[in-house]
């Protein structure tokens, strides 16, 4: 994009490069007939979710979305914690991006436009708290599973990009709805809970 000045860049001579032959390699390779970006996918997913749930980093996050503050006061620094998490995202992004140009055989600074709204549609769906605290790895996988098809159907039944991005944003709105009703059910749970246990006592 640099060279370019941010034009699009359909490739030419370009394509010989040992670069781009590793771009086309993932944008249309595969290995035993999987594409090799589902293979790049699973093997993030299983580093993160190891970092996610055997690492400090990872109950750091988790602490740090729970309760940020109670997180702070038990020695988490909190801020070095969210450029780590922004600098993971951004890795990833850059990834997405990557394996995207791939694809399409050139790279333009408008690609991945409202591709935001998939993934905040995919975290939801696969269980993650908005309010933070919970969520999984495979539940987002599930849930980008689930965005795909859905994107996918909407496409073939002719749905404009418009209605699609609509639908979209009703279905994130109806899994946080659900997600803040859990959310409450658990905090009156605990409060019963810790009315029980003062009872007894």
């Amino acid at each position: 994009m640099l060279t370019s000045d941010g034009k699009p860049s359909p490739g030419s001579r370009a394509i010989r490069s040992w670069a781009t032959r590793v771009s086309m390699k993932f944008g249309a390779g595969a290995l035993f007939g999987i594409p090799w970006a589902i293979w790049l996918m699973i093997l993030l997913a299983l580093i993160i979710a190891y970092i996610a749930r055997r690492l400090p980093f990872g109950r750091h996050v988790y602490a740090i979305g729970d309760n940020e503050r109670a997180a702070e006061l038990s020695g988490v620094k909190v801020k070095q914690i969210k450029v780590l998490v922004y600098t993971l995202s951004g890795f990833c992004a850059a990834i997405a991006g990557i394996v995207v140009s791939a694809q399409l055989l050139a790279s333009h600074p408008a690609n991945g436009t409202a591709f935001e709204m998939n993934a905040i549609a995919a975290v939801v769906l696969g269980g993650t708290s908005l309010a933070g605290g919970r969520g999984t790895i495979l539940g987002t996988l599930i849930g980008a599973f689930v965005i795909g098809f859905l994107a996918d159907g909407l496409v073939m039944m002719g749905v404009s990009e418009f209605w699609q991005m609509v639908i979209k944003g009703i279905v994130i709105i109806v899994a946080v709805i659900i997600d803040q009703m859990q959310n409450r059910m658990q905090q009156k749970a605990a409060v019963v809970a810790q009315k029980a246990v003062m009872e007894n006592k």
